[in-house]
């Protein structure tokens, strides 16, 4: 059977966080006051999903330093990290794009720890609790990404990207979670994309209604 019933609570709580992230981009962020901002932000965006994930779930071996954890996740990205940086350094080739300006390391450094961040939330909260509802693997890390995707509209190229490369990293937490691998991977192809994709692509990395303000 594909879905679990016993585990419609996670359902419902990943539609109410999607819910909470939506409203904050195109509605909260726009109307609201500095201050309301904030709180909705890190008290209900952020709150939710840190109290779940305190109520639900006892252990986190996700953030376990098992070597052999590491590897068996890193076995799975590996392929997908070397293939989607080809594809990148060969758009920016074509398209002229490539921009080095001897900072390459130091983003990369420092965006893999802003991308552990972004994947605590993205797979120990989202993925867990889709795996729980989807019993199959890859349909659960479709669903994880397709989400994930959502949340970046209107903004064609980042829906793409984080589509793409959420369905890989998703997969891989659930056949070996292991957060550390994910976040490499992740800030990898970030500072890659950064560095390869035309700006006018990126349209500022703006999502929501700011999208069309660009």
């Amino acid at each position: 059977m594909l879905i679990h019933k016993k585990n419609r609570r996670s359902a419902v709580q990943v539609c109410i966080e999607i819910a909470l992230i939506l409203a904050y981009i195109w509605i909260v962020e726009r109307v609201s006051p500095q201050g309301f901002n904030a709180v909705f932000l890190w008290g209900l965006v952020v709150g939710f999903p840190v109290a779940c994930i305190a109520l639900d779930q006892r252990e986190f071996p996700e953030f376990s330093l098992d070597w052999q954890a590491f590897l068996n996740c890193l076995r799975i990205l590996v392929w997908f990290t070397v293939l989607a940086t080809g594809l990148l350094t060969a758009m920016s080739l074509y398209f002229k794009t490539f921009n080095y300006d001897g900072q390459f390391l130091k983003r990369v450094s420092e965006y893999i720890f802003w991308a552990f961040l972004q994947q605590i939330g993205l797979q120990t909260f989202l993925t867990h609790r889709v795996g729980k509802v989807v019993s199959n693997r890859r349909l659960a890390a479709l669903a994880s990404s397709s989400l994930f995707a959502l949340l970046h509209f209107p903004n064609p190229v980042l829906m793409a990207f984080t589509w793409v490369s959420g369905f890989f990293w998703a997969l891989s937490y659930l056949e070996a979670p292991n957060l550390y691998a994910i976040a490499i991977s992740h800030g990898w192809l970030a500072v890659i994309a950064l560095h390869s994709v035309p700006s006018s692509w990126l349209h500022g990395l703006r999502v929501g209604p700011t999208y069309w303000t660009y």
